[in-house]
């Protein structure tokens, strides 16, 4: 065999091996999609969820959904024996056209309504993503209002931190009045600073984001 032939062989068999060893690219969500996740961050530290914004996690194993399953009922105002065929069709008929109302619909005297929305945006994030992961929210209509939810966010608050705060007393309020949050834990301005800082999950990210839907104008005839 010719010396220049082996040479070529020998760099064809380096190649396939490195491509074999190297770390496949991980997916992503569009940044879309990934910022309107980012939302339920404080839940989903608050419940050790890992691969809430994970393209590659379709479903929720089944210690998850044993240990969500009752919690997330309960925020949908739903009995804990609510079949998943009646989840699935109670969803269908309000996800997408009451979703806005989830929390913010029987405010009290004493509740600060921008503290609470930011809260809500918070819950409604971590709710529709999961109820994606349990089966039972059609994922077009899902991300429909997630990406609704990211734009309400976005309109009413000036930045992350600000958005962080404001979840913060909007918990603290929500929990003082002796509503559940079972999902939930203890949040406050240390925990902000964490997701702010250098590996925290919302360094980086810009705010606002890409506007949520983005429509483009409609073609007029002429």
């Amino acid at each position: 065999m010719p010396t220049w032939l082996k040479i070529l062989l020998a760099v064809f068999v380096l190649w396939r091996v490195v491509r074999y060893f190297r770390p496949a690219k991980q997916a992503a969500f569009t940044p879309r999609k990934h910022w309107a996740l980012a939302l339920a961050q404080p839940m989903v530290e608050a419940t050790g969820l890992t691969g809430f914004i994970s393209p590659a996690t379709t479903a929720l194993n089944e210690e998850t959904r044993k240990l969500f399953r009752a919690p997330l009922l309960h925020q949908m105002e739903l009995r804990p024996t609510t079949s998943d065929d009646e989840v699935r069709a109670h969803l269908s008929r309000v996800l997408e056209a009451q979703w806005f109302r989830a929390d913010l619909h029987a405010l009290q005297p004493t509740d600060d309504p921008r503290a609470a929305l930011a809260f809500a945006c918070v819950r409604m994030a971590f709710l529709v993503r999961n109820a994606m992961l349990m089966g039972w929210a059609d994922p077009m209509v899902a991300w429909r209002v997630l990406l609704l939810n990211a734009q309400r966010a976005q309109d009413c608050f000036a930045g992350w931190e600000d958005f962080g705060h404001a979840f913060i007393a909007g918990r603290r309020q929500w929990v003082a009045a002796f509503r559940a949050d079972p999902l939930g834990s203890g949040f406050d301005a240390s925990h902000v600073r964490q997701l702010l800082g250098l590996d925290g999950a919302w360094a980086g990210l810009p705010w606002p984001g890409e506007p949520a839907l983005s429509p483009s104008a409609a073609h007029t005839a002429a």
